[in-house]
């Protein structure tokens, strides 16, 4: 007799249908696995950007940073930006992009410009900085200058955001900082919002479509980091954590 020296053609479909379900099961699982990943170092950088906000604050009598880059084109008080002044206040270096940022304006300058780039993943709420924070109808007045300059200000910091993830592509890819009361008007179908806020921060950067379960990282102005559905952290202009004078949707 002799000995069979090679698979029979049954014998190698089986060991091909093996391989192909096991490629099944672990693509899914390393994918997410990566996901997790990226969106735990992008939580660290928001941390390590709220520490230096305290670090901040603490050396300046409580006042908080400002933005200092426009939406659009225009980058004319670049060097103030809160991101190159937290810097000086943070024990390393700042990580200016998260890691799963695929916005092309990091290395390709913005439309209809030569010289204007994205800086940074990330910006601030501009309900928290003295000269963009609006006010007016639908929103209350914090103080009798309409503003808030300092973190004694705000009464529940744990429940209102500082910092998040810039949109991708658009005129705020090259900001530094978000306008909220700009997410609805009191006449805004909901269906609509998360649209609107897509136009401004990247509301899908952990996960998601453009709609109201769309995840992206937030931080808070006690310090914490959290990866929230955009549902958690705005259902309208009148409830959402980045007016302050707003009550809040979560507890």
């Amino acid at each position: 007799m002799r000995n069979r020296k090679a698979f029979t053609l049954v014998e190698l479909l089986v060991v091909i249908g093996i391989i192909a379900l096991l490629i099944g099961i672990l693509v899914p699982v390393l994918s997410k696995a990566r996901a997790s990943s990226v969106r735990t170092k992008c939580l660290s950088n928001v941390r390590s950007m709220q520490i230096a906000q305290w670090a901040y604050a603490t050396s300046n009598r409580g006042y908080l940073i400002q933005g200092g880059m426009s939406h659009g084109t225009d980058h004319a008080n670049e060097e103030l930006t809160w991101f190159n002044v937290l810097n000086k206040y943070f024990g390393g270096k700042l990580a200016a992009r998260c890691p799963g940022d695929m916005s092309p304006h990091f290395e390709v300058p913005m439309p209809t410009t030569t010289d204007v780039f994205r800086r940074t993943s990330y910006g601030i709420n501009a309900f928290l900085d003295r000269d963009l924070c609006p006010w007016g109808p639908g929103f209350s007045e914090p103080d009798p200058n309409g503003q808030y300059v300092k973190i004694e200000q705000i009464k529940q910091a744990s429940t209102v955001i500082q910092f998040v993830e810039m949109a991708w592509q658009g005129d705020y890819a090259a900001s530094d900082h978000v306008h909220p009361n700009l997410f609805a008007t009191q006449f805004t179908p909901s269906a609509a919002i998360p649209a609107r806020a897509a136009q401004q921060m990247q509301i899908n950067a952990h996960g998601g479509a453009i709609n109201w379960q769309a995840r992206a990282n937030y931080g808070f102005l006690d310090g914490h980091a959290e990866s929230l559905t955009l549902r958690e952290v705005f259902t309208s202009i009148y409830v959402n954590h980045f007016d302050p004078a707003s009550p809040q949707p979560l507890p």
